[in-house]
């Protein structure tokens, strides 16, 4: 059911767009929830982010300072640039060229909604250091560095060349010279499908790697050569030389950084605050009028009938309920079964 908000309509379609938009990150973090209860929370939350959203807009619109042409020229031409050009852009984007007018209309847009947030934000000092500190402290735990592994592979691919078979065969050679005492790095420059710099793959923390392959080489010792183990790539040997734990990145490394998370945590503060304070004041309902809307101002929307020859004016304030229909007279014959009236009909004479 469309919703009218400070005399602005929403479709339905609008609050179904968001769901989709929403819809694999919402899945993703409520796997355990029933069906029915998932589509309802999300049509709740979708719901809200539209209404939010559509404030949003009407608290930016009603700046009546311009944005100039020249930010709007740069903000284009950077967009466009980051796609890698006009044509990259409209092919990718879903924008056609003849949209350029409503394209810019949507830039001005985005910079009256950032500039209503420098202006709300202005006067908001950033934390000091002593403050930062004082929170890296209190949340190191946010602030660590990634376990590491410095590691050496030697692999045989499995591709159109060798088959898993002659890669597996392959790779156990190798083993087998490895094991009468032939080194590590030179059988990794002349055997390995990926030779060079005794197959040294340098430090890495977890995620950079495929996962079979990190399982082995995190759960080895520093020193340690691996037996002969299975990736998607193929088959493997991989050494390792050391290992660096997990450690708290030194204040003095991040400290920009913790001081200018703190500042936009305080800004997203304020601004969730001014949101609040539009959502409070707003006039939000549902739209029940299956009627063509002809004109929308503040909390009054004008309709028109289907030959545009009347028109009246509703003041949009509070959802329809419920609806009572009573009849004229104690002559009706439709007998309803909810009709408090009908039982009445005894009292009157009959006529036609």
């Amino acid at each position: 059911m469309p919703l009218v908000v400070n005399g602005e309509r929403i479709d339905d379609i609008e609050i179904e767009q968001e769901m989709e938009r929403m819809r694999p990150q919402y899945q993703a973090m409520f796997t355990d929830q029933m069906p029915e209860e998932q589509e309802k929370q999300l049509q709740e939350w979708a719901r809200e982010n539209v209404i939010e959203r559509i404030l949003i807009q009407q608290a930016a619109k009603s700046d009546q300072f311009p944005i100039a042409t020249e930010k709007i020229d740069e903000a284009f031409n950077k967009m466009i640039a980051e796609h890698g050009g006009e044509k990259k852009f409209y092919e990718y984007s879903g924008w056609a060229k003849n949209d350029k007018p409503r394209l810019r209309t949507e830039i001005e847009y985005l910079l009256r909604v950032q500039r209503l947030v420098e202006n709300l934000c202005k006067d908001l000092p950033k934390p000091s250091a002593q403050h930062a500190k004082k929170y890296y402290d209190e949340h190191m735990e946010n602030y660590m560095s990634p376990e590491q592994v410095h590691a050496a592979h030697i692999v045989k691919y499995v591709n159109a060349k060798n088959s898993p078979e002659q890669a597996k065969q392959a790779i156990l050679e190798i083993q087998k010279e490895l094991k009468s005492g032939k080194r590590f790095e030179d059988l990794a420059d002349q055997c390995s499908d990926c030779p060079g710099n005794g197959g040294n793959l340098g430090y890495f923390p977890r995620g950079k790697m495929v996962q079979a392959f990190e399982d082995v080489v995190f759960s080895m010792k520093k020193n340690e050569i691996s037996d002969v183990f299975q990736t998607e790539f193929g088959y493997h040997i991989a050494k390792v030389y050391n290992k660096k734990p997990s450690n708290p990145v030194p204040f003095d490394q991040i400290k920009e950084e913790v001081i200018n998370q703190l500042h936009q945590q305080n800004r997203d503060v304020k601004f969730e605050r001014f949101l609040d304070e539009l959502r409070a004041k707003a006039e939000i309902s549902e739209f029940f009028l299956d009627i063509p809307v002809s004109k929308v101002g503040k909390n009054r929307i004008q309709i028109a009938d289907s030959n545009q020859s009347t028109k009246f004016q509703s003041t949009v304030k509070k959802p329809l309920n419920s609806i009572l229909v009573k009849p004229a007279g104690p002559d009706c014959n439709m007998a309803c079964r909810y009709c408090f009236y009908l039982e009445k009909a005894d009292l009157f004479s009959e006529s036609k």
